[in-house]
């Protein structure tokens, strides 16, 4: 059972009134080609800063391999920016809120596609695929705080040479389009508005979260090495029964050679000098392998090695490794890198009656939340 005593100090801090700001999510890389059409639509071309309107319903086309389009600078630059006073602009079958702009780099004759959104209706749309539009609401409340908490901490961090602030990938948070948004989703959105996690000193630091942490949370240090205020690894038992199960699979010799090769090399500066690989006694949620590679003894993040071999193989950081004949067992718990709050246990203790504060302050057990802007 969680402890009541863990929500008592889980307080609110309101702050001053402050603008919903924008946040620019790149949607789209790497294009050869994009047509965006919608009702009225404003195109305004940056290096020359013109503006042209449209009457009625357009469509708009832009070739990423003409010079004309790409201009000359060697640099990420933006192209143009598009919207609609409709408040819906539609690139291929998705229609988006706020503007669309075209970024593109003089030298690779393709073009990045940027969403820039106000922050509320970015939330509205994510949690639909962050978790699902028809979960409960106070698990999609608990979300809604750690998504806007990432994405609010990346407006704040200075981006050099970049156009935009966050990606709609598994490398942020994946956001949605203007159709993926619930009355689930919406009412969330606005019943957290403008709420962000805080760490104990009061700084703001990326919220993560994770699919299934498969009975253990783990710590950003644990997983990629730099340390952010206020993170516990946590025991969670609620998402158990929930969602994918167990999994396991097989790594050849040679492949976990080649591969931890690779990690050494990459992490520790190191290398494989004898392919006669032994791994030592380990358990579920360590995370980090010891293993001897002929007389040497390597210690490897889990994380690390499953970001060389790959999620398809390593799901998550909370595995076992076994020797078996010329192959290595791999038995394992949980989706996803692990860190912060697991969204399958957030949705078990939204089912059980607990609120959205409270599935917060299990995962995050330090932080509290803090109002950074309202309407």
């Amino acid at each position: 059972m969680l402890r009541t005593g863990l929500f008592l100090f889980f307080s609110i801090i309101c702050t001053a009134d402050a603008a919903v700001p924008s946040v620019k999510v790149l949607i789209a890389k790497s294009l050869n080609n994009v047509v965006v059409e919608g009702m009225d639509l404003q195109k305004t071309v940056k290096d020359s800063r013109r503006s042209k309107q449209y009457s009625g319903r357009k469509s708009l086309a832009f070739n990423c391999g003409s010079r004309k389009t790409l201009g000359s600078n060697k640099n990420s630059i933006l192209v143009a920016s598009l919207s609609s006073p409709t408040g819906l602009i539609s690139w291929g079958r998705h229609k988006y809120q706020g503007e669309l702009q075209l970024l593109t780099a003089g030298t690779n004759e393709r073009c990045d596609l940027v969403n820039s959104i106000p922050l509320e209706a970015y939330i509205t749309t994510l949690l639909a695929k962050e978790m699902h539009g028809s979960w409960p609401v106070e698990a999609l409340k608990a979300q809604a705080v750690a998504a806007r908490t990432y994405a609010y901490e990346r407006l704040k961090k200075s981006h050099t040479g970049k156009l935009y602030d966050l990606e709609s990938s598994e490398k942020d948070q994946v956001s949605g389009t203007f159709f993926d948004a619930t009355e689930n989703t919406l009412k969330a959105s606005k019943d957290t508005e403008g709420e962000i996690l805080i760490g104990p000193s009061g700084k703001i630091s990326p919220a993560f979260f994770h699919s299934k942490c498969g009975g253990k949370t783990l710590r950003p240090d644990q997983v990629w090495g730099g340390v952010e205020e206020g993170y516990r690894s946590v025991n969670c038992t609620f998402c158990k029964k929930t969602g994918l199960k167990d999994w396991n699979g097989k790594i050849q010799n040679k492949k976990l050679v080649n591969m931890v090769d690779q990690v050494l090399k990459k992490y520790y500066s190191d290398t494989v000098t004898d392919h006669n690989l032994k791994l030592m006694p380990d358990s579920l949620h360590n995370s980090e392998i010891r293993l001897y590679a002929g007389d040497r003894l390597h210690i490897i993040k889990k994380s690390y090695l499953r970001n060389t071999v790959g999620r398809d193989v390593l799901p998550s950081n909370n595995f076992i490794m076994t020797a078996k004949n010329n192959e290595f067992k791999v038995e394992g718990q949980g989706y996803g890198h692990g860190v912060g709050m697991c969204q399958l246990g957030a949705l078990e203790l939204a089912k059980r009656g607990y609120d959205y504060k409270q599935i917060l302050s299990f995962y995050f057990p330090r932080h509290r939340i803090m109002t950074a802007y309202r309407q």
